[in-house]
């Protein structure tokens, strides 16, 4: 690892949302006070996090409300900001175990986990595409102050290979990855749905149609276009 360059974001590989729209393409949904909402998306679940979604998925086709998997996704996340928004260390170290869990289900030939398109008022958007940002530019910041540390103690150019060593012990001991990548709108809705794992299905789906009744002019009950079907994992 060379210590003497800066390392810019990496972006991971991407998945496509539902329908085949941009995650992040800002497609507007329906109105809220703030603004259009945004569209976004999981990007690819974990086996166990599509387990999760798979059961709100089945109250959502037992008792059909008038919400749907994307409502449920929603309404997870907007409680995430509310109640527990997680700090920038929080959401790197979070997405670097998820990224260490997808690439092992991929190794041991998992098919790919389901995704979930959802859609998030535009204040709460704003606050999550913030908190997302500002995480990746503390990550880049956090290396960078790491890398003048080591410079700092072995200036020699002579010492190239002790100080790359010397970089890995560090930023290993800061636990985070020692690349910057892209912390796409994923990260929060997969914490989101893995802290309402323990809530009963029931219980989700009424914070669902709480959610699409608060937020939607035009309310729908659950169609399988709108994420109701089983995933594929």
């Amino acid at each position: 690892m060379d210590t003497d360059s800066g390392a810019g974001p990496e972006t991971p590989e991407s998945a496509d949302a539902d329908g085949g729209e941009d995650p992040d393409s800002g497609t507007a949904a329906d109105s809220d006070e703030g603004g259009p909402a945004r569209h976004y998306s999981t990007g690819k679940l974990t086996r166990a996090q599509a387990r999760i979604v798979d059961s709100w998925r089945g109250e959502l086709a037992r008792s059909r409300p008038r919400a749907s998997a994307s409502d449920c996704i929603a309404a997870a996340v907007i409680d995430l900001l509310d109640r527990a928004e997680p700090d920038h260390l929080a959401l790197i170290r979070y997405a670097d175990r998820v990224r260490e869990r997808l690439a092992a289900e991929r190794a041991q030939a998992f098919p790919s986990a389901s995704v979930v398109s959802f859609y998030l008022p535009a204040d709460y958007a704003a606050r999550l595409d913030t908190l997302l940002d500002d995480a990746q530019t503390h990550h880049a910041d956090l290396l960078d102050r790491a890398r003048e540390q080591v410079n700092a103690e072995l200036p020699d150019r002579k010492d190239r290979v002790a100080r790359a060593m010397r970089m890995m012990s560090t930023v290993a001991a800061m636990n985070i990855p020692f690349k910057v990548y892209k912390l796409p709108a994923g990260t929060l809705a997969r914490l989101a749905i893995e802290r309402w794992s323990r809530r009963s299905p029931t219980t989700v789906v009424n914070s669902a149609v709480g959610h699409s009744e608060y937020h939607h002019e035009q309310l729908h009950r659950t169609r399988r276009d709108l994420g109701v079907g089983q995933s594929h994992y």
